[in-house]
């Protein structure tokens, strides 16, 4: 279950780009961070909590605002976003190269690949309705993410993942179940 999230991570990031250029749009499916996040696994105890550090780094001649993911079986990873013309952009360490993470302005059926053609992203429904144990929500945006190449053995090969514009990531689904949701 824990190898599992690590392909969540993206998903379950906020927007970074400068600190100049962020603005905390309530029509963003990643609006900037302003607090703590945590994320609940639906079947134990385990959860991912979020944290903006307000620190930036700079890789392949882009600047990326730092997001510390933390584990509560003890893993901790920073991660590195950024936003290009309102598009967000994830550096992905194991390719080395940046990649889309969220369409400035998503469509049903948009689809796109990362930079090593190892994930397929598509933008399923931008009005899905969840419920999670804390919350109902509607008006959602509902992405799929495919594994197509098997680079990340541990994880599964879908995972559907649901954002609320103004908040971001909400929810996530793996093997048509809820795996974890944002208290």
């Amino acid at each position: 279950m824990k190898n599992l999230l690590y392909l969540v991570i993206p998903f379950l990031l906020f927007s970074c780009a400068s600190k100049e250029s962020i603005n905390n749009n309530s029509e963003s499916y990643h609006p900037i961070p302003t607090k703590d996040v945590r994320f609940n696994y639906v079947d134990s105890n385990s959860f991912i909590s979020h944290k903006y550090l307000d620190k930036t780094e700079s890789k392949i001649g882009n600047k990326y605002l730092v997001l510390q993911v933390s584990y509560s079986w003890g893993k901790t990873v920073e991660s590195l976003y950024r936003s290009d013309n309102g598009n967000i952009m994830y550096y992905d360490k194991k390719s080395n190269s940046d990649n889309l993470i969220m369409p400035k302005d998503p469509k049903v059926g948009f689809t796109w690949y990362n930079n090593d053609k190892s994930w397929e992203y598509e933008i399923v429904d931008l009005n899905a309705n969840l419920e999670t144990p804390t919350k109902k929500y509607s008006q959602l945006l509902v992405m799929r993410a495919t594994q197509i190449a098997n680079r990340d053995s541990v994880k599964l090969r879908e995972y559907l993942n649901y954002y609320q514009k103004g908040i971001g990531q909400i929810a996530s689904f793996g093997n048509g179940k809820l795996m974890t949701y944002r208290l």
